[in-house]
């Protein structure tokens, strides 16, 4: 359900009207680089997934970003980069404090009508959605310029 959302979210950002690019737009998370080649560390528990990538959470991990406890934390390595984090809170106030956190550092997030927040760099976007009927918010920092290696 999540990466459902995720894709739709996706769709949406590039019919969303070209802004400016956010500030301070992350390279990396928690000291991994976005992009840059090279398998997870042994710090890394890894699950394949049905895409040719690896799905890890890294072991002793704080599950807190900017105060807000996570549901959960995890890393999709694709082509041996870092492709997305994807996070869950719980509850509204912990995903609208996100929202405020990420909006500062940022700035303001783009959205089409009924469409979830982005923030969108040139490399990195960042994706939140809340489902209200789980009361869960979702969060994914996506990074866009993954090579697709053909005949490896």
């Amino acid at each position: 359900m999540f990466r459902l959302l995720m894709a739709t979210a996706l769709v949406l950002l590039f019919c969303l009207p070209c802004g400016a690019a956010m500030k301070n737009e992350p390279k990396d998370f928690r000291g991994v680089v976005f992009g840059q080649e090279g398998s997870p560390g042994p710090e890394f528990a890894c699950e394949s997934d049905s895409e040719d990538g690896l799905v890890c959470t890294r072991t002793g991990e704080d599950l807190h970003l900017f105060g807000v406890p996570l549901r959960s934390l995890t890393y999709l390595f694709m082509y041996k980069r870092l492709y997305t984090v994807d996070m869950e809170v719980d509850g509204r106030q912990a995903y609208d404090t996100l929202l405020a956190a990420l909006t500062g550092l940022h700035g303001k997030p783009t959205s089409g009508k009924g469409a979830p927040p982005v923030f969108s760099g040139t490399d990195v976007d960042i994706l939140l959605y809340y489902d209200d009927h789980r009361q869960v918010g979702e969060m994914s920092y996506v990074f866009k310029n993954l090579p697709c290696p053909v005949g490896e």
